[in-house]
């Protein structure tokens, strides 16, 4: 395992490899640092109210929305009433509209809310995780943006043929095998069974390369065999073997349905970067334009640099929240503008030296 990080400015990308393919994809944003609490951090938290119903308490970080404290068979801790000051650890991060969950943590008595250990930057975390070496794209020769596109895309070719569609709703991933382009090997049964392990396998390596977590729906081609399908829900059980998420798979219904729960560790990919479904959010696409500024920067060190905007990626950086202005000049010097492309796509850009 290596952890293959790119610290730009604005935010953070890494990819987990295993040999030489991707098989985790994370990014951190710098406009969420102070938004959003990190699976692993501890803070002295304060109980904001206690919910009978659902066997739990919402306690205030001090960061973000109140996390949300499960009591489990245990119940609740001596002594808890609303108002009093808890330590806790983030057990998973916020995602849509809820809040993150959170695990009791010993901690030294003080104020509350506040932060008590901060998550380390996120191409360390990964490192101790995974207890791999941290490495540049340009010394893994691995391209970023070309994996992080790819991890977007709905469409996903199935090796020796087929391909997944690829499609986040409301309240499931769904998922959907299909042979086109499969040039058949064998005939029938064989050739349907033969796809659904080739699309099992793949499916569980996006599923993990992309995040996705809570419920999965995949749809297979139809099996009539008994036998075959206890060879999908093998195939199906062997896509995950090395997933560190826990993953509850059940059994292939008789419409070669399979539906899963894959734990929520954080947000899926999809979910920081899409506006909705398919659509990259402004704050995408004018990261993606400081990443083009900094690489034409880095390619002609002594030009003038221009950066020509849409209207709405132009309105994202003219207001510079997240101070991208002074990052970049100490990267590149005080040698670039920003520009409104009138001719350009709202969330168009381009550079020019």
């Amino acid at each position: 395992m290596r952890i293959v990080a790119e610290q730009n400015v604005g935010e953070t990308r890494a990819a987990v490899m295993d040999g030489d393919r991707a098989v985790e994809l994370h990014l951190e944003r710098w406009s969420e640092r102070k938004a959003r609490a990190v699976r692993g951090e501890v803070f002295r938290g304060r109980v904001t109210s206690i919910e009978a119903g659902l066997n739990g308490a919402f306690v205030a970080l001090g960061k973000g929305p109140d996390g949300f404290l499960p009591f489990g068979k245990s119940g609740r801790p001596d002594g808890m009433t609303n108002g009093s000051a808890i330590g806790v650890q983030i057990a998973r991060e916020q995602f849509q509209d809820k809040g993150p969950t959170l695990a009791l943590f010993e901690v030294e008595d003080g104020d509350a809310p506040a932060t008590v250990v901060s998550a380390p930057p996120l191409a360390e975390r990964l490192s101790m995780m995974f207890d791999a070496p941290v490495r540049t794209p340009a010394e893994a020769e691995v391209s970023l943006d070309d994996l992080f596109e790819a991890a977007l895309e709905p469409v996903v070719a199935v090796p020796g043929g087929g391909r997944l569609i690829i499609e986040p709703v409301t309240a499931l991933t769904a998922i959907d095998v299909d042979a086109s382009g499969r040039k058949a090997q064998s005939t029938g049964q064989k050739f349907a069974l033969d796809l659904n392990k080739a699309a099992a396998r793949e499916a569980g390596r996006q599923i993990r390369l992309r995040g996705i977590g809570g419920v999965v729906a995949i749809d297979f081609l139809p099996l009539k065999k008994k036998a075959d399908q206890s060879a999908l829900d093998q195939a199906m059980k062997g896509a995950f073997r090395n997933d560190p998420a826990k993953i509850d798979i059940a059994p292939s219904s008789r419409f070669a349905i399979v539906e899963l729960a894959r734990q929520r560790l954080g947000r899926a990919l999809h979910e920081i970067c899409w506006e909705r479904f398919g659509v990259e959010s402004v704050e995408t696409c004018s990261l993606a334009a400081l990443r083009g500024l900094e690489r034409e920067g880095r390619a002609n060190r002594s030009a003038k640099l221009v950066l020509r905007a849409g209207a709405e990626v132009h309105a994202w950086l003219e207001a510079d929240a997240i101070g991208w202005r002074k990052s970049m000049t100490d990267r590149l010097g005080a040698r670039f503008t920003l520009e409104l492309g009138e001719e350009l796509a709202p969330r168009g850009f381009d550079v020019r030296a």
